[in-house]
């Protein structure tokens, strides 16, 4: 009996992962097709989910997930157990849309804070299919540790990941590493070795891996952009600008000194991972990660991916070799003197980063520019208006510039050459990723659902992404070598003229997270 149970969880794992059982649809009872034909998905081909990290992006994003027949989440997993003081756009905004999600309007009334951990998202998943799938009868399964879950559910066939970025590359490589299907935000990872080793580990599986910042391909035109270069409407393109008003969360001048105790049902250790250990403070946890080198990527990768992936891609672009920044810098007084405080361990305010960036092809580079926290270009020489918006992109040529939204929405030609191209339309826009197919499934999601019944890759792979990530992964060592230009070599993945600044690529990892 045991070898009959083995076979056929054997079967259904080979029919998600590599599609090789398409040849047995003819034994598929009828009432199996015919499930299919009302947009149903048998419970034997449904790809079994564990959601890792359920704070407020989780819960933002579970909706698709939740609303596509292919997917039931079995499990959750988050080192905080619930509580109320998460961040958020809107003091209610979250819960009101999980109001709405579920169909309960007075959910979570009489409290106060912003919602986020495993126990609440274990409830919104279970209510939703209570009432969204007839005869569902399951449960989630929440626990602190997704290992838990993948040591003890064998029959687990994804994971979505929304966890800080530090702890990315850990999970998305141990899952890839146990024959799971990847669903990741954005980045790969917070330093250069650890989403190197994700790249690599994707390339050389068959699991379908998808990172969300791919879901912003269709957000703006750069089919337009595109042809308008093709056609020699800038000239030949030299520089791309891309700037924003980020960070919009708070950034660390200091360590903080004060020891607050842990909070009842967090586990302090586990949410630290990789990092060196050190005292709890809530100024580390939540959307407040992001300002440190240590947890987050900076304001570049928590935006430029859904801004600048597709512009790596459609131009053909390889990874940066060489990285230099500027930046803020706080001034703090001592003994009443005036100093400069620039620390190793927490991103600036505001910083511009500048890469230079070769084309695939070998048949040059350009160079690509990042600015935040307010700072941008100067306005191109012909632009209407007094200034450039507070978010946006650039496209300078030695003829001309493009200037656009921050997610290359609106692209406008600079000046008078705007007439001469003026009936130069861009290709036909593809159906956007986040767009609902008839069942439900936004097209990004179907894309990798495909891939996880082996229909091939969904072009947000994490190997798509690697050249994007490696750019900025470089850009924040930048940073953190006091703005020093670093050049760097992508055979090798090594910074070939700074031994101090190459040993930043990676960190100091905690015994018992070696990847």
């Amino acid at each position: 009996m045991e070898n009959k149970k083995q076979s056929l969880k054997m079967n259904r794992r080979t029919f998600l992962s590599t599609g090789a059982a398409i040849g047995a649809f003819t034994i598929i009872p009828n009432h199996v097709f015919a499930a299919a034909k009302k947009g149903k998905v048998a419970p034997s081909d449904k790809i079994r989910l564990v959601h890792i990290g359920c704070g407020t992006q989780g819960l933002d994003e579970v909706r698709a997930l939740l609303k596509c027949p292919h997917i039931e989440i079995v499990g959750v997993a988050d080192p905080n157990r619930e509580s109320y003081d998460y961040i958020h756009w809107s003091e209610t905004g979250l819960r009101d849309g999980l109001r709405e999600l579920i169909g309960e309007p007075n959910w979570k009334a009489g409290i106060k804070g912003i919602p986020g951990g495993r126990n609440v998202m274990k409830e919104v998943v279970e209510i939703y299919y209570r009432k969204n799938r007839p005869g569902y009868k399951g449960s989630v399964v929440a626990v602190e540790d997704y290992r838990q879950l993948l040591d003890t559910m064998k029959d687990v066939d994804a994971v979505k990941i929304m966890s800080p970025d530090h702890l990315h590359s850990y999970q998305a490589l141990d899952c890839i590493k146990r024959g799971k299907h990847v669903i990741m935000h954005k980045p790969l990872g917070n330093k250069m070795t650890e989403a190197m080793k994700v790249v690599d580990a994707a390339q050389a599986s068959n699991v379908s891996t998808h990172m969300m910042a791919y879901n912003a391909f269709g957000d703006g035109n750069m089919e337009q952009i595109k042809k308008w270069i093709d056609a020699g409407a800038i000239g030949k393109l030299k520089e791309i600008h891309n700037w924003t008003n980020r960070p919009v969360w708070p950034q660390y001048p200091t360590i903080p000194t004060d020891t607050p105790p842990i909070p009842d049902g967090f586990n302090w250790d586990l949410w630290l991972g990789p990092a060196e250990m050190r005292p709890y403070n809530p100024e580390y946890t939540h959307a407040r990660f992001r300002g440190w080198y240590e947890f987050g990527a900076g304001a570049i990768a928590d935006m430029g991916y859904y801004s600048l992936w597709s512009v790596f891609d459609a131009l053909k672009l390889g990874s940066a070799t060489s990285a230099s920044t500027r930046f803020s810098r706080v001034i703090g007084l001592k003994n009443n003197v005036p100093y400069t405080l620039v620390n190793d361990y927490s991103y600036p305010m505001a910083a511009a980063y500048r890469f230079e960036v070769p084309y695939k092809d070998g048949s040059g580079k350009i160079i690509l520019q990042w600015h935040d926290g307010g700072m941008k270009p100067q306005a191109p020489e012909g632009y209407e208006g007094d200034d450039l918006p507070i978010e946006g992109m650039m496209f300078v040529g030695d003829k001309g510039a493009i200037v656009s939204g921050f997610l290359r929405d609106n692209p406008v030609i600079v000046g008078d050459r705007a007439k001469a191209y003026a009936d130069i339309k861009g290709y036909p826009m593809p159906e956007h990723p986040r767009s609902a197919l008839p069942d439900g499934t936004e097209r990004w999601l179907q894309a990798w659902v495909d891939g996880c019944k082996g229909k091939g890759k969904s072009p947000g792979s994490f190997e798509f992404a690697k050249e994007v990530n490696e750019t900025f992964n470089l850009g924040s060592v930048s940073l953190m070598s006091n703005g020093k230009k670093l050049e760097y070599d992508p055979k090798t993945r090594t910074i070939t003229n700074d031994t101090e600044a190459n040993k930043l690529l990676t960190r100091k990892v905690r015994k018992g997270w070696e990847m």
